[in-house]
């Protein structure tokens, strides 16, 4: 399991670097709320492998969400949220041909 380093993507994803996924998944810190002001992580998640993906992104108080990210050029964006310094699991039931990022989608 791997800490995903949480990149900015204020200027679009172009210059997002992404990893493989890791096979006993991946960990991301939590986007942060302040004075009114979101500072939202996502976890991108890109499929090139030829079947469909589950992601499985548990949550805070044990909430788990499942995304679906389709065979070779699927694209899922799942947004990460939380209280300040913890991180939420991000798992996949497969991991060949899968890519993943997190990013910053505000200022902060």
């Amino acid at each position: 399991m791997a800490l995903l380093t949480v990149q900015d993507a204020s200027n679009g994803l172009a210059s997002v670097a992404f990893v493989a996924a890791s096979a006993g998944g991946d960990t991301v810190p939590r986007g942060r709320r302040g004075a009114g002001w979101s500072t939202g992580v996502l976890v991108e998640v890109r499929n090139a492998s030829a079947g469909a993906v589950t992601v499985t992104a548990a949550g805070p108080a044990g909430v788990t969400r499942q995304y679906i990210v389709p065979a070779t050029t699927g694209t899922a964006m799942i947004p990460v949220h939380g209280i300040y310094d913890h991180v939420e699991t991000v798992t996949y039931s497969a991991v060949t041909s899968v890519t993943v990022a997190a990013v910053r989608v505000a200022g902060g």
